[in-house]
């Protein structure tokens, strides 16, 4: 994962732990961009990436002039679902692995209609390093983690190529629980091929999408997260809540 990223990552986890704790509550207003990017030891974009999330998904309010706030709307039930689950707890993978099966598919049928030929550029090229990355992989020179992060590359490019900012920041907050709890880890993973057939089901979700084949590419894409969530033990995943 690249700096860039990972600094917004840490924005996002501040600001929703400190919603959870009741440091913010609903109408409060968020420390100014200068004095939150330094106390995070970040610089404003990624900071400003962050915000745009939580707003994106109505958890903060942007005020034009007058600061960020906590949303006085989401805020309540959006605090009330993190006090009694967990943002990230464990006990709520089916919960995520439905809302990939929806919004993922979704984002793959509106690339297949709204994608660019530049769209397709960046996908060709996120697959081609993911599918040269697994001899290495499967040789251990690349870790779970390394695989991940490419794999996040491709489901996320063609997130983008949807053209819907919504969806994209949806599917962008929840590959980062799937990242953030290790969902796919080695003491969790029943089939360690899986990356081999992500790989083919890669390519057949792109096809759809570059041939504009709208109800191929959303049926592709909840075939291919159906068959990464046989790969996982999700019991024990359930079992194992932080």
């Amino acid at each position: 994962m690249d700096l860039k990223q990972s600094a917004r990552d840490l924005a996002i986890e501040y600001l929703l732990q400190e919603i959870k704790k009741g440091n913010l509550k609903a109408g409060d207003k968020l420390l100014n961009e200068r004095k939150l990017s330094e106390n995070l030891g970040i610089s404003r974009v990624p900071l400003r990436e962050a915000i745009c999330t939580l707003s994106t998904l109505g958890i903060l309010e942007a005020h034009q002039g007058d600061g960020t706030y906590v949303s006085d709307s989401y805020s309540e039930i959006f605090s009330n679902i993190i006090k009694k689950y967990g943002i990230f707890d464990r006990s709520m993978v089916d919960e995520v692995f439905e809302a990939r099966s929806l919004f993922e598919a979704d984002a793959a049928r509106l690339a297949a209609r709204n994608h660019t030929e530049d769209d397709l550029v960046k996908l060709e090229q996120a697959l081609k390093k993911h599918e040269n990355a697994l001899t290495d992989y499967y040789e251990e020179k690349l870790k779970d983690k390394d695989m991940m992060e490419l794999d996040t590359e491709i489901h996320l490019g063609i997130a983008a190529s949807s053209h819907n900012n919504f969806i994209l920041e949806i599917v962008r907050s929840i590959r980062y629980v799937t990242l953030q709890q290790d969902y796919f880890s080695e003491q969790y993973t029943l089939d360690h091929e899986h990356f081999k057939r992500s790989s083919i089901m890669h390519r057949e979700i792109f096809n759809a999408i570059k041939e504009k084949n709208e109800d191929l590419a959303y049926k592709k894409m909840q075939e291919h997260i159906n068959e990464i969530r046989l790969a996982l033990d999700i019991e024990s995943i359930r079992r194992d809540i932080k």
